[in-house]
């Protein structure tokens, strides 16, 4: 069975998970924000990426939602100064465009998908709602060894056992 195929659209997730979501456009903020309260999680929101910033180091997300193209700092720089936090250096990441192009989307993919990556996973807009919470779960059960090192999560990951 896929991973995809096991992740139901239903709140398996502890309430306790935090996604920091940051996007300079308030409705997509908003669209975003809504799709994973939905699901269960807690989100945080900014529209500032400089706020993100000690936001961040405050509440320690789970998983950062970044859109990829902000202002003043660009979103790989925000997500290494994020990264300074000695419990966020491997917080998983997923980058959200609304890159029209092709040359562009592809080069993005291509960057989540390159080893080493700094990113997780692309998703671009507009986005369909249950690919996106199912690539939001996918990350977390993919970054499950991040979640137990935080404390966010009991090492035998009782809440994963639906997904295997």
């Amino acid at each position: 069975m896929l991973l995809y195929d096991a992740i139901e659209d239903i709140n398996l997730w502890p309430d306790e998970l935090k996604i920091l979501v940051v996007d300079d456009e308030q409705d997509s903020l908003n669209l975003v924000g809504f799709s994973l309260e939905r699901a269960g999680f807690q989100v945080l929101r900014t529209t500032e990426p400089e706020a993100s910033i000690n936001l961040a180091h405050q509440e320690k997300p789970d998983l950062l939602i970044l859109d990829a193209k902000l202002p003043r700092l660009g979103s790989l720089d925000l997500l290494r100064r994020i990264r300074r936090h000695p419990r966020l250096t491997d917080i998983p990441v997923i980058l959200v465009s609304a890159q029209s192009n092709s040359a562009d989307q592809a080069h993005l993919l291509n960057l989540s998908l390159a080893q080493n990556s700094e990113i997780d996973a692309y998703i671009g807009k507009p986005f369909d709602p249950t690919l996106f919470l199912k690539t939001v779960k996918s990350v977390l059960v993919k970054h499950k060894d991040f979640l137990v090192m935080k404390g966010d999560i009991a090492e035998d990951g009782e809440w994963l056992r639906a997904y295997h």
